[in-house]
């Protein structure tokens, strides 16, 4: 039973990993569509959005030694994914700074009146778009890896 308890755990550290990653290439996209119409403040989160993870990562990568965690049971459907335990959560902080931001630029948007309302809501349906796409991907790939098991398609 603790076995089982160990797998269910380990694909559910994989698959909200594979959430964050694919939210935030939507998150990606969706502030290169607007850069122009909105000015500088999307190109502001996109760069937040790519180096502050790869910012951590490296910070993690100098202050750790190299030692690999050996007790990951399901070390070919992580690599499959590129899942490490440090990515994971520097891909989790990295969300919630987005998030941060959003809310601030949202709230910005609000209190100087910038924009019409078509673009005065554009960051809180990024917010809802980059959650819900967290949610559903990751939903998606645990139901994804349990069926290469059930099928055997290792």
């Amino acid at each position: 039973m603790q076995d089982y308890k160990k797998l269910n755990k380990e694909i559910s550290l994989i698959s909200r990993y594979a959430g964050l990653k694919y939210s935030k290439y939507t998150l990606l996209v969706l502030l290169a569509a607007i850069y122009f119409p909105m000015r500088i403040t999307p190109a502001y989160i996109f760069l937040a959005a790519v180096l502050f993870p790869a910012f951590l990562g490296l910070s993690a990568s100098i202050s750790q030694d190299k030692k690999q965690s050996g007790d990951f049971s399901l070390s070919y459907t992580a690599d499959r994914y590129k899942f490490t335990m440090t990515g994971y959560k520097n891909e989790k902080y990295g969300y919630w700074l987005n998030c941060f931001l959003l809310l601030i630029w949202q709230a910005s948007i609000n209190l100087h009146n910038l924009y019409v309302f078509p673009l005065k809501i554009v960051p809180a349906l990024i917010i809802i778009i980059y959650t819900f796409v967290r949610i559903i991907t990751g939903i998606f790939v645990k139901y994804k890896i349990k069926y290469s098991f059930i099928s055997l398609d290792l």
